[in-house]
């Protein structure tokens, strides 16, 4: 193959040296490639003058093959290409941040790329991009993955949240102390981590002592506490980034300033292999700019 272009080049400019300049190569590299390929085919290819080259008739029969091959091939990897920037988007996206974060935005991103369908599965596993067809996912971590290429959308911490219109609603928590007088709501996801906060973390940066903080419902992902506290059941330590919208629409209010950091963020990871595909940047670079306005 190399030969075969060695020779396209030169038969078209006529000149081992312009050849090897499109090519990228050295005029040298170039006439041994071509010498090759007349080895290979028993005839020449080129009358070798004193002042440059002339194509025998053997080679203009040849160029003029190669040139519809060549055009054939380029136009097929153009519609490879064409075909891989389009179409379905396959991503893995942990279930809370579909719910709460990806799902109210997609419009957005299906309005800027109407030609890439996103294909969403939500799954706590973790994705094995050699085993399962997946072009991208999103996953809550600290941002090693070795083999993956991972992009950090946002750092998350937790604060305080429940309805307005609970029971006993926002109106009374006028103090942290005030919620020795609510049901707690527990998001027992973090708990693989000692140093990730909880509501005794919390309680006791805020200055709150002698209240048992291990009271009331745990679930088991952070979008379930928050749907609780959205019905109303009490309130959750919930996520300030995940919670986002329900807040900005009033669904969730947040009645103390203090939060904590998680120690993990939010990542989009991707095999290194796939950060060229028009697909996987064309999502990235929506995620950064949605994640900027945050």
């Amino acid at each position: 193959m190399n030969s075969l272009r060695a020779f396209e080049a030169s038969a078209r400019h006529l000149s081992f040296v312009v050849a090897a300049e499109e090519l990228h190569v050295t005029p040298a590299a170039i006439s041994h490639q071509v010498k090759r390929l007349e080895e290979y085919l028993g005839v020449a290819l080129f009358r070798r003058m004193p002042r440059g080259l002339l194509l025998s008739e053997t080679g203009q029969s040849l160029l003029s093959e190669l040139r519809e091959i060549f055009l054939r091939l380029d136009k097929a990897m153009e519609r490879v290409t064409e075909s891989d920037s389009r179409g379905a988007l396959t991503i893995s996206v942990a279930p809370m941040f579909a719910v709460k974060w990806l799902v109210p935005r997609l419009r957005k991103f299906d309005a800027l790329h109407p030609d890439i369908d996103v294909r969403m599965s939500s799954s706590l596993r973790l994705v094995d991009f050699q085993r399962d067809a997946f072009d991208a996912a999103i996953r809550l971590g600290r941002g090693t993955y070795p083999g993956l290429e991972a992009v950090k959308l946002f750092d998350e911490s937790v604060t305080p949240m429940c309805s307005p219109r609970a029971p006993q609603g926002a109106r009374v928590l006028h103090a942290p102390s005030d919620l020795r007088h609510q049901v707690l709501l527990h998001d027992d996801s973090m708990d693989f981590d000692p140093l990730a906060p909880n509501w005794k973390a919390w309680l006791r940066a805020a200055g709150v002592d002698g209240m048992d903080a291990s009271r009331g419902p745990r679930f088991s992902q952070p979008d379930l506490a928050l749907q609780a506290a959205l019905d109303g059941a009490g309130v959750a330590l919930g996520w300030r980034y995940l919670a986002e919208g329900d807040v900005a629409a009033g669904r969730l209010v947040q009645p103390f300033k203090l939060s904590l950091p998680l120690r993990s963020a939010f990542y989009l990871v991707y095999p290194e292999g796939n950060a060229g595909r028009r697909k996987v940047a064309a999502f990235r670079d929506w995620l950064l700019k949605e994640t900027a306005q945050t």
